[in-house]
């Protein structure tokens, strides 16, 4: 992860993007990113090691959860346009992995401004590192 963050940094300052106050939220965002990723590969390998076949059905649920959460579009604004109802908005942006990718758009994107990042994005960030871990 230190590589492909240092690699990043040097396609944002090529690209004009200099460093802001808003590039330090990373730091404290991949620090619960990483507990959670720890806690839920533990559980995982817990659940795979009683259940081999899980190891066959992982791939899939990460893929699925990956694009349902909002890697490649944002997806505030796609449930919005969908007429999605408030529950399952809610149910969807307090995805971990929706969360702590909220977290990084605001810290690297210039655009993404605390209108778009929900008031309570930091809480389940905290919430999930500490469920998990």
């Amino acid at each position: 992860l230190l590589f492909s963050m240092i690699v990043l940094a040097v396609v944002l300052v090529g690209f004009g993007h200099f460093p802001a106050f808003a590039w330090l939220l990373i730091v404290p965002t991949l620090a619960l990113q990483f507990v959670f990723n720890t806690g839920l590969s533990l559980i995982m390998a817990r659940l795979g090691a009683k259940t081999p076949d899980l190891a066959q059905l992982l791939p899939f649920i990460l893929r699925t959860w990956m694009y349902a959460s909002g890697v490649m579009f944002p997806l505030a604004r796609t449930l919005e346009h969908a007429g999605a109802s408030k529950w399952i908005s809610d149910a969807m942006l307090g995805n971990p992995a929706a969360v702590y990718m909220d977290l990084m758009r605001y810290a690297l994107i210039d655009d993404y401004t605390g209108a778009n990042l929900p008031p309570h994005v930091w809480a389940l960030a905290v919430g999930w590192a500490v469920l998990f871990g």
